[in-house]
């Protein structure tokens, strides 16, 4: 296995040498990029993630931004100069179910009207939205059961 061959295996052994460097437990990894500690465990073993996956993990072990794409490229990560006189970021506040439904309505009314859809077509669009928003609020919750996510994807 060489580094070249293998870039998910060499993002994995970095992981485990920068928590092991800023001294986190695992748990305490995955709380702070906010997935799973079996999103996290699939990454130390060289599973390969989505882009929004690693901008977590970055921000997580406190690596400046495109440090996972420079680990891949055969780079070194970034660490964040100062980062413990950094402060923390302000997490941007979730809009509520309804929210998000009452503005998911208003856009695809003007969409429907646009792509001059049939009152079928856009049942089956608003229909989807829906689901999607659900789920994606559903996924959100602290204590929501993940025991129906696709395991394949991280």
């Amino acid at each position: 296995m060489t580094e070249t061959a293998e870039p998910h295996h060499r993002l994995a052994r970095h992981i485990e040498h920068r928590i092991s460097e800023l001294g986190l437990e695992y748990a305490e990894v995955a709380r702070h990029a906010e997935f799973s500690i079996e999103v996290l465990r699939k990454m130390r073993h060289g599973t390969k993630a989505r882009g929004s996956t690693y901008r977590k993990l970055e921000r997580a072990l406190q690596w400046d931004q495109g440090s996972v794409a420079a680990i891949l490229a055969g780079r070194e990560p970034i660490p964040l100069e100062k980062a413990e006189q950094r402060p923390a970021p302000v997490k941007a506040e979730r809009p509520t179910l309804e929210q998000e439904m009452a503005l998911a309505q208003r856009l695809l009314a003007a969409t429907i009207r646009e792509m001059k859809l049939s009152p079928e077509e856009a049942d089956e669009v608003w229909r989807r939205v829906r689901l999607e928003i659900e789920a994606t609020h559903r996924s959100h919750e602290p204590d929501s059961d993940r025991n129906g996510q696709n395991r394949n994807v991280i």
